[in-house]
């Protein structure tokens, strides 16, 4: 067991110093670093964050930066903790708000130029300077800043310390064990929960080699060179890859894939059995950094996710699942009240609606209980502000916005059935394209209270406009 994910590099730069650790890029472009190189470069870019706070007048306390799965980003995570700084990655398909997100907080950001400067040297004996600085790490001391993924409401920051990274990566290991010959595919963004934990920490832990890309062009590109065996998507780029040539995605010796965000279908677990590959499903949220349940290759199985990772308690409340132990985040960033809201004597509030499956003691996931919709590509939708909007067309009475893949719908309870999608489109015109129905459909009736469908205050009751909704598609 170790101390801090930082204790974990060192355990690999002190017995492995010369296996490969990480490749970035591909063909002609493609670098690999063993792990005393790495720990070369770490050192390099402690050394240039502690001269950009020289620089700056910010109290030393966080470094931000906008996120794009490069070697900086690596090299950043690894560096903070050895100047005591809390690192906050920001998805860099945000633009300037990943800045102002960053911002908000305090302390540095950093542009790709601020880590670019050259050295005559790096940094002499590497290991001692890790070594040196790793004990001072406070377990419990914030590590890392991620956010929530806000979609009708601004995004809070969740603080996860060193204790939540090691303890939930070491669960993960636990549950799905990875081995320093494995070689690890990321083409999901670490600035997220998922790829921070089951990429990033995971191959801390097991030594394995770390293939660096982003998206599915990392298959293409580089997954045909470094042939991984292990590797994490959504159910999104677990189709596109099922759908490709399997040499043109360099698949053959994939021998677990790891598939969050959303449910992978029965059919395409079962594509992926068939081609020799297991697909391991797992559960969790940001706030608990993030994994609560996993399977394992044992016992891995379509439409569950495994069960509770070591570490955690939990409670089933009404269906509502609660969860309590060393996983749970810090709290949201300056939001007390938010954070007491969410947490309350260490049990952590899921917001999500669960059951036990009776033969297999696996966890099942039968939604949020706010109604959040999680689509394919891992994407979260809050239906009830789009709704809202729709409503606000003539002659519709109610709007029920459905996940459909990669995009939503929209059943409209309405006057009549005049077309109505280009003036939804545009009504939603400054929304998420996610968020935006690619089909629009109505009930074949007028909802009511009496039938069940609405409540007595005239809102939607989900499951029974939902059974409609599955009668006229049957």
């Amino acid at each position: 067991m170790f101390a801090t994910l930082t204790h974990a590099f060192a355990h690999q730069i002190e017995t492995r110093p010369d296996a490969i650790a990480l490749i970035v890029g591909f063909g002609s472009e493609s670098r690999c670093f063993t792990w005393q190189q790495l720990a070369e470069r770490v050192c390099l870019q402690s050394e240039l964050l502690e001269h950009h706070f020289d620089s700056e007048t910010e109290v030393k306390c966080c470094v931000g930066y906008a996120s794009n799965n490069s070697l900086n980003d690596v090299l950043t995570a690894l560096a903070c903790p050895l100047i005591s700084a809390m690192e906050i990655p920001v998805d860099h398909r945000h633009g300037v708000q990943a800045k102002k997100q960053a911002s908000s907080i305090g302390g540095i950001w950093l542009n790709e130029q601020d880590l670019t400067q050259q050295r005559d040297s790096l940094t002499k004996a590497p290991l001692e300077r890790i070594q040196g600085a790793m004990d001072d790490i406070p377990p419990d001391a914030p590590a890392l800043l991620l956010w929530t993924s806000g979609t009708t409401t601004v995004p809070k920051a969740v603080m996860l310390t060193h204790r939540n990274l090691i303890a939930n990566a070491q669960a993960k290991i636990g549950a799905v064990p990875n081995t320093a010959q494995d070689v690890r595919l990321t083409s999901l963004p670490i600035c997220h929960a998922y790829a921070r934990t089951c990429d990033l920490g995971t191959w801390l832990i097991s030594g394995c080699t770390l293939a660096l890309g982003l998206g599915f062009e990392s298959w293409q590109t580089m997954a045909p060179e470094i042939r991984p065996t292990i590797a994490n998507v959504v159910p999104s780029l677990s189709m596109r890859l099922l759908e490709s040539d399997p040499a043109s995605v360099g698949i053959d010796r994939l021998g677990l894939l790891g598939c969050g965000g959303a449910a992978m279908s029965e059919q395409n677990f079962q594509a992926w059995k068939d081609r020799g590959v297991t697909v391991i499903q797992g559960y969790g949220l940001t706030e608990s950094s993030p994994v609560i349940c996993s399977a394992t290759p044992e016992n891995a199985k379509p439409g569950l996710v495994g069960k509770f990772v070591d570490g955690w308690e939990y409670e089933i409340r009404n269906g509502r699942l609660f969860v309590r132990g060393p996983h749970v985040m810090a709290g949201y960033w300056n939001d007390v009240s938010a954070t007491d809201e969410k947490i309350v004597d260490g049990w952590l509030d899921t917001g999500d609606v669960v059951e036990i499956d009776s033969s297999t003691q696996q966890l099942r996931i039968l939604g949020r209980a706010d109604d959040v919709i999680v689509l394919t590509n891992g994407r979260k939708v809050h239906p009830q502000s789009i709704e809202r909007q729709i409503e606000c067309l003539e002659r519709v009475r109610h709007a029920m916005i459905v996940g459909a893949g990669r995009s939503v719908e929209v059943w409209l309870d309405a006057d009549d059935s005049t077309e109505r999608k280009k003036d939804i489109q545009r009504l939603l015109a400054d929304r998420p394209s996610w968020e935006r129905p690619t089909a629009v459909h109505y009930f074949d009736r007028r909802l009511s209270a009496e039938s069940g469908e609405l409540t007595n205050k005239g809102t939607i009751r989900r499951e029974r406009a939902a059974a409609l909704i599955r009668q006229a598609g049957s």
